[in-house]
């Protein structure tokens, strides 16, 4: 993914866009290894004692986000919406 590809884009909101797909597939990432490492257990407690199986159903508290800023969740908000708009077209 070059700048020069995206038309009418400063390099802040490139910079943005670039970040934005990193950290989506760093979460992808970490998402597949949190169902990996959870399948495992359960593969492991079916296999050893079915009867003491971790109950996975129940959601964990989510995490703080601590303190926001309004204009960089803007920023960030239409840089992710150019990228989709980005991705959606089909190029050479």
């Amino acid at each position: 993914m070059h700048h020069a590809s995206f038309e009418g884009v400063t390099f802040k909101e490139y910079d943005l866009i670039t970040r934005a797909r990193i950290r989506a597939k760093d979460a992808q990432v970490e998402a597949r290894r949190v169902l990996n490492q959870e399948l495992g257990v359960l593969v492991s407690h079916a296999f050893h004692n079915p009867k003491k199986m971790p109950d996975f159903t129940k959601a964990s508290a989510p995490k703080g986000q601590g303190s926001r800023d309004p204009a960089h969740e803007l920023a960030a908000l239409r840089a992710g919406l150019m990228n989709m708009h980005f991705q959606s077209k089909k190029g050479p």
